[in-house]
């Protein structure tokens, strides 16, 4: 018997229940559509929809000790430009901003770019980080520490 015949079968009562049932789950499907719509929309108009931003930059530094004068050579290698002025080094306890303690600054606008440089004085033993003061964020960007320089004679 196909479904023809078995509509055709069910009286006026059992055609109601059927009609009802149908429409029940056409509310439901249309209910649950209604919500994610709404929920989505919500979120873009709140601005929770929105992408966070990144706020680290990605970037890779250089470290270059010379121990006839003690002092350290910190180059950015490549990656993102930064502010010189959201930049600093610090050596053990001592801080000293890019820009403040003499640092390269070829960027526009004050930035840090690929190729520029800042000398720090430091000793074997002392750990050195760059680290990032963004508007978000405070992140240190590279770390480095410098190692006995050891001198054996043949």
């Amino acid at each position: 018997m196909g479904i023809r015949e078995s509509w055709n079968e069910l009286g006026t009562g059992g055609k109601i229940l059927v009609g009802l049932a149908v429409g029940v789950v056409l509310l439901a499907v249309l209910l649950v559509v209604l919500v994610v719509l709404a929920a989505v929309l919500a979120s873009f108009v709140l601005g929770v929809g929105d992408e966070a931003a990144q706020t680290t930059p990605t970037v890779s530094f250089d470290f270059d000790y010379d121990d006839s004068t003690t002092t350290t050579t910190i180059r950015h290698e490549m990656g993102d430009s930064i502010p010189a002025s959201q930049l600093r080094v610090v050596v053990g306890e001592r801080r000293v901003g890019w820009a403040d303690g003499g640092g390269a600054v070829s960027g526009d606008d004050g930035e840090v770019v690929a190729g520029d440089s800042i000398t720090v004085d430091t000793q074997p033993g002392d750990r050195i980080s760059v680290v990032y003061d963004g508007p978000d964020t405070t992140s240190t960007l590279a770390a480095h520490e410098i190692h006995e320089v050891t001198v054996t004679a043949s």
